[in-house]
Formats: structure tokens, sequence, C-alpha cells
């Protein structure tokens, strides 16, 4: 998996308040080297927390405190935005996170560029990411610089769990106790033998009411959600038509939002017309390319030059070579018998000569046409423009609440908190009811009501048929040996490999004193010393991750707040050195006074970097892009520093 960040801004959150930042050097390219000069108090923090929820999707769990945490102190407005811009795989994604003020909660937005419909509720990130990016391993490359401490402490098992997550050695435990899932199951839906028919019939019986438990709880919670959506559906529903008033009854607006209305009906009828329509389309294989509409064609005129009788089938030669006599008159031996015979297999049999005729009768005539391109082509458009009577209404309603009508604001809050409330019921319905095989493989069957049909459909037909499993039982306690050595065999060469790489990048970033890794067990254990010191900790934490990602499935960014400030001056300058080439794209946060000795290797490869400075001006957030300005800002603690020297 390749992921990237290309961009990401900031609205009405504590720090930085409104600003955009851009990582990218061309279009969808990335720079490799991102050194952003962001003083102290101006948001380094906020920004590496609000990062880490943007992948881990943890944002939706934070309390009330947490969230209105991110306000800025004199900020009127009750929403806060967080929105990055990320590139997975060669497809963008943008993930918006939202933070309610009002009510304290935060939830996401998701869109995959390219796709029709924009922002969709919820953190819809490829699912091979999510299910990677944990809340602790998202630290691993959204660095915290505690976890520096922590891979070399003695009581720590945090360097090999990292090493266990990045090359998700993890996914073999799970493996394991599947297994052990699956052998349990089957040990309880088959466990009726002559020595034990009582006991198991009792066995499964218990199960089965288990079951039908489950599933009456299911069926139970299906129904309280399709109240409940129903419910908020319909206060959605009041909740819109009050919005629309609100706009009305400024008779400015008033012709301006009957016209949207009328246009948003009319589009949306467009849109399902069309939709049944191309669906229509989909039906007739001549509507979707030219090379199928061909081969078809080509079809028809093979078939017709075919010897396919009307009246004559093969089960009428095989039935005239069981007479003697010929319907011509003449005798049936065994010569004309055989000759028969084979001749029958050049007729086709009376089923088939149906279908053959239907299907030469389907496509006899037909042409290729891109009718379908051109229903498709309508269709986008009539999309297009219901996107864009939506942004007119938006802005109708932003001129209204502009204007100082509170409760219109309010009623948008609680239209967003509606529609997300709606959009969790619909997805928890969707897991209860989906009949999908795909997602099915997914879920489990307390979870899914099919799931748990089939299952209850099972153990009653198991109730009177159940075997031994011995043999399943065998296979699965090799099986797991086989898998236990394996991840065994794994995780001590990597530790052998990621350990001489460490010791490696050590050696040149540390010349002053001679640090090695002995050995990696729970923790980075060093050589002759029982701990580091904090500056030499970051430097084994930064040779430690960067050995692992060279070789990972992951290609992932490396985010730093603060690289360098508590290594020394010839430390810094190895650091600064070898950190570039540990990452594929590296985004560091520094302050000025963390510049010295640490920023001189990259004013030597400046073509490769791009230099950011955040400031301020007036209250207003600004980034800057240039050499110049990063290296002659200074933050305001250093101008105190200086103001007190002189």
């Amino acid at each position: 998996m390749n992921l990237k960040i290309l961009n990401w801004g900031y609205k009405n959150i504590r720090g930085v308040n409104n600003l955009n930042i851009s990582v990218e050097k061309e279009l969808n390219i990335p720079h490799k080297i991102n050194l952003i000069m962001m003083p102290n108090g101006y948001g380094k923090t906020t920004t590496q927390t609000l990062l880490r929820a943007v992948f881990d999707g943890s944002a939706v769990d934070w309390d009330y405190d947490k969230v209105t945490g991110f306000k800025p102190p004199n900020s009127h407005d009750l929403i806060g935005e967080f929105r990055v811009t990320l590139l997975i795989d060669s497809s963008i994604y943008v993930v918006n996170l939202k933070l309610d003020y009002s009510d304290g909660k935060a939830y996401y937005q998701t869109s995959r560029v390219g796709d029709v419909g924009g922002l969709e509720n919820g953190h819809k990130l490829p699912s091979v990411l999510k299910s990677a990016f944990t809340t602790e391993f998202v630290k691993r490359f959204v660095f915290d610089g505690e976890l520096a401490k922590e891979i070399i402490g003695s009581q720590s098992l945090e360097a090999e769990r990292t090493i266990r997550y990045l090359y998700q050695l993890n996914r073999l435990g799970d493996m394991r106790q599947r297994i052990t899932a699956i052998v349990n199951e089957k040990q309880s839906n088959m466990e009726k033998t002559s020595a034990k028919t009582e006991v198991g019939l009792t066995r499964l019986k218990s199960e089965k009411e288990a079951i039908l438990k489950t599933l009456a709880n299911l069926n139970k919670e299906k129904t309280q959600l399709e109240n409940e959506k129903e419910e908020k559906q319909a206060r959605l529903n009041n909740v819109v038509k009050e919005i629309s008033e609100h706009i009305k009854s400024d008779h400015t607006l008033r012709e301006q939002a009957e016209k949207l209305e009328q246009e948003r009906i009319n589009v949306g009828n467009a849109i399902v017309e069309k939709s049944q329509s191309i669906l229509n389309d989909l039906r007739n294989p001549f509507q979707l390319s030219s090379t199928i509409a061909d081969k078809l064609t080509s079809l028809s005129s093979k078939m017709q030059k075919l010897k396919l009788p009307r009246t004559m089938s093969r089960q009428f030669f095989e039935d005239l070579a069981d007479n003697d006599n010929c319907v011509c008159g003449r005798p049936i031996g065994l010569v004309e018998k055989t000759y028969i015979l084979n001749k029958s297999e050049e007729f086709l049999a009376e089923d088939q000569i149906g279908v053959i005729n239907a299907i030469k009768t389907s496509i006899k005539g037909r042409v290729f046409t891109e009718d379908l391109k051109g229903e498709i082509e309508a269709l986008n458009s009539l999309i297009v423009k219901r996107n864009q009577v939506k942004s007119d209404w938006d802005r109708l309603q932003n001129k209204r609440a502009d204007a100082g009508d509170i409760e219109l604001q309010n009623l948008e809050l609680e239209r967003n908190e509606l529609e997300v409330q709606i959009d969790r019921a619909t997805e928890r319905l969707r897991v209860l009811t989906t009949k999908d095989k795909f997602e099915k493989e997914h879920l489990n069957f307390q979870e899914n009501i099919p799931l748990c049909d089939e299952k209850f459909a099972k153990i009653e037909e198991k109730i009177a048929e159940a075997t031994e499993t011995v043999t399943l039982v065998k296979n699965s306690k090799k099986f797991k040996k086989i898998l236990t050595d394996i991840e065994k065999a794994t995780i001590n060469k990597l530790k052998e490999r990621i350990r001489d790489e460490t010791n490696e990048k050590l050696s040149k970033i540390i010349q002053a004193e001679l640090i090695e890794v002995e050995e990696i067990k729970g923790y980075l254990k060093l050589a002759g010393k029982s701990g580091a010191s904090e500056g030499q900790s970051l430097a084994i934490a930064y040779s430690f991750l960067g050995s692992m990602f060279e070789t990972s499935s992951h290609d992932l960014p490396f985010i730093v707040d603060s690289p360098a400030g508590s290594l020394d001056l010839s430390v810094r300058r190895q650091v600064s050195k070898t950190i570039p080439h540990l990452f594929d794209q590296l985004i560091v946060f520094i302050t000025s006074g963390e510049r010295e000795a640490f920023t001189d290797y990259f004013y030597r490869i400046e073509d490769e970097v791009q230099f950011l400075t955040i400031c301020k001006e007036n209250g207003e957030t600004h980034c800057i892009e240039g050499k110049e300005t990063f290296a002659t800002f200074q933050g305001e603690e250093e101008e105190e520093e200086n103001v007190i020297k002189n």
C-alpha cells in the first residue's frame, strides 16, 4: 500500500484558525521533503493529533472536552474543520473531520475524487488501510516523541509490537484464533456418534436455543432501528422544510428559493427516470460495446449457415434406429442403424433447437449504437446539475445565516446531526440485513440476520447427523503449529535484519560514542548500556523506524514534530543527513530555535526540499513558501531570548 499526503487545511481550529498547506510539487505528486516552520502555540501538537485522527478514525469517540478544546478562544463559529487530501495507491481521497463545538462531537466525511456524489458521511478509507491503521500503529509514522523512550525502555514491548504491526504478523495470531473457532463450531455442530447420541443431541439443541435467542435479538434491534430511522427521517424532513421557510421568509431570497426547490425536484425526477432507462439499456448487449456487437453479429451469421432444421431433431433419428424398418420401407440392419446414429450427431436435441432459434431471432438485424454512452453522459450532467442546485441552495442558506438568523443556524446543526444519525442507523441496518455474499464473509451470525438464519437452518440439519471431528482437530493442531513456527521464524529474522540496519544507521548518526543495539526483545536492548539520553533515544528511534519502513509493504509518510529539539549539534547534523533517506515522504514541523545545525544539510539540497513558514499577521495565519523566509524567521520565544541577552 502506497500512501502520501498532498495537502491539508484548517477552518476555525485553535492555534492556526484558518489555513491551507500544500505539499504538492506537481499535480498529485508530493514533495519528498517538507520543512515547515511552525512556532510554538501555532498548532503543531493540534496538527499531529488531527492527522492521527484522520488515519485511525478515532475522533468519533472523542469526548466533549476534547472536541471543544480545538475551538479558538474568541471564535463564535460552532463548527471546526480539518481536511486532508491523500494519494492512496494512485487514487485520491479527501477526508474531512468536522468538529461540532456546540454538541462536543466529531464526525467524518470522505470523498474519493472522481466518484460522483462528493463527500459521504463516515470514515470511508479503503478497508485494507482501515484494518491496519489502529491508533497504536498510526503513532509509528505520525511520530510520537514519547514512543522513542518506550522503544528502549526495559519494561516495554514497544519495539517488537511495532514490528508486528508494520509487517502485520498479528494476522497470523488472528488466523490461529479463527482455526480454533472453526474447530469449536464443527465440534458443536457435528458431535453425534453411536456412543454419544444423547450427549451430541443435547449439546446441539442448546446451541440451537442460543441461535434462536440471537436471532430474536437481531430482529428486535432491526425493528428498533427502522423505527428510529423513520422518526429521524420525519424530523429531518420537517427541519429541511423549516430551513426552506426561513430562507423564503426573506423576500429578497424567496423567488430564488422557490425556483431552486422546483429545480431540485425536477432534477431528482429526471435522475430517477434516466437511471431506469440506463438499467434497461444495460440488458441489451448491443449497447455495451462495439466489440460485443461485432462478435454477436458474427455469431448470428455463422448460425444462419448451420444445419438447424426446425422440425427434425437428434431424438427423431435415435428413435428411428430402434425400428426394424425405415420410414421409406427398407429394412434397418446393423450397418444402417450404426450409420443413422452417427449421422444423428449432426443434429441438435429438441430443447437445444428451441434455444438456438431464440438466440438467432434475438440478435438478427441488431446493430451497435452509442445510445448508452449518451444516456450515461446525460445522467452525469444531471448529477452535476443536482450538485450545483445544492451549492446554490447552500449559498442562499449562508446568506440568511449571515444576516443573523440564529434559528436557521441551529436548524442546520440539527440537520447535520440527524443526517449523521440516519446514516449510522442505515449502516447498522445494512449490516443486520445484507445478503451480499462478499459482505457476509466479513460478518458473523451474531450481527447479521441472514447469516443467523443460515446458521439456524444448518443446526437443525445437524441435530439428526453428527460425525466425528478427530481428523479436523488433528489437522487444525498441525496447521496452528505451522503458523506459530512461521511467526517465530519471521519475527526472529526481522529482528536480526532490523537490528543490523539500525546499527548501521546509528554509526553514521552518532559518531562521538559507540551505541549499538545488541538485541531486539520486546524493546531495543543496547550493548553495554542500560539506557540512553533523550537525544540518543530520538536518534535510535529514527534509525529503528527507518530500518523497518524500508522493506515494509506499507509505503507511508513520516510526520514528526521537533525532530532535533533535544539533540546536540553534531547529532543534529547527522540526523538531518540520514532521515531524508529513510522515508519516501518526510514532513517535519520545526521551530526557529531548532534550525541550528539541523537545517544545514537541507539548505544544501534545497532543490529537493519545500520550505514553508507559518506566520501570523493582523490575526490571520499565513503559509509562505521559500527558503529565504524560512531561514530568517524568528519565533516569538527566540525574539524574547534575544531581547533579554541584549
